[in-house]
This record gives C-alpha cells, structure tokens and sequence, in this order.
C-alpha cells in the first residue's frame, strides 16, 4: 500500500495569518510613525543642549562670547551675544521640529515647534522635546 501524508497549509490558513498580519500593520504603522515623528523634537532638543550651555555661560560670566558668535552650525540661528547681554535666544531647527530656548542669567525658557520640514505637528513636537 502507498501511503501519502498531506503538507502544505490549508486556503483557510492562509486567509487567518494574512488577516493577523493586516490586523498587526495597522496597530503598528500609525505608531510607529508618531514615535518616528517625536524623535524629531528630540532630535531638535539635543543638537540644541551645547548652544544652549554656552550661551547660559555666556550671559552668565560673559566667557565664550565670541566662539558662541562664531558658531557655523547650518542647524543653529544666533542673535550676536555680547559679553553684557541680559539674554540670549538660540534657535535650532532639525527640519521638522525647532527648538528655540531663551537664556537669561535667571532661568532657560524652551519652545517647540514644528520645523517647516513637515513630518511632525507641534505636539508631537513638544512631546519629543520633553516640553
């Protein structure tokens, strides 16, 4: 006698993974594009860290004044900080989220908000951020 055993999947097998996998794709996709879009602000909050210190330096004891004015950072906007500045604003944009952080010699004020690159809204922005 021959004995055949059966392999493979059944239709219906097949139909069951495939509608697991659709189900998986759409819990997924949407999440993982708001954690891809609040990196961003993080992105943003980071690259702003060292500017930020040395204008808090700056403004503070009036030291590195000068090599903060010479930053040539593409991501980074200065207004000119003088030794004697009450303030200063550092401004960073990673594409989809900016950072702006305001330094007085009291406190670091930070907001956030969306780039002009697309890709992230303000919360998203904020929430990246840490704000």
């Amino acid at each position: 006698m021959n004995s055949k055993s059966e392999q493979g999947f059944t239709l219906i097998e097949l139909m069951i993974v495939v509608a697991i996998i659709g189900i998986l794709a759409a819990v997924a996709i949407p999440s993982y594009r708001a954690y891809v879009a609040e990196s961003h602000g993080g992105a943003a909050m980071k690259g702003a860290g060292p500017f930020v210190s040395q204008a808090q330096v700056c403004v503070e004891t009036g030291v590195g004044c000068t090599e903060l004015n010479a930053t040539t950072d593409a991501n980074v906007t200065l207004a000119s900080v003088s030794e004697n500045a009450a303030a200063a604003t550092v401004t960073y944009n990673e594409g989809s989220c900016q950072v702006v952080a305001t330094v007085t010699a009291a406190a670091v004020t930070f907001t956030a908000t969306t780039g002009g690159g697309g890709g992230a809204t303000a919360a998203q922005c904020q929430a990246g951020a840490g704000l």
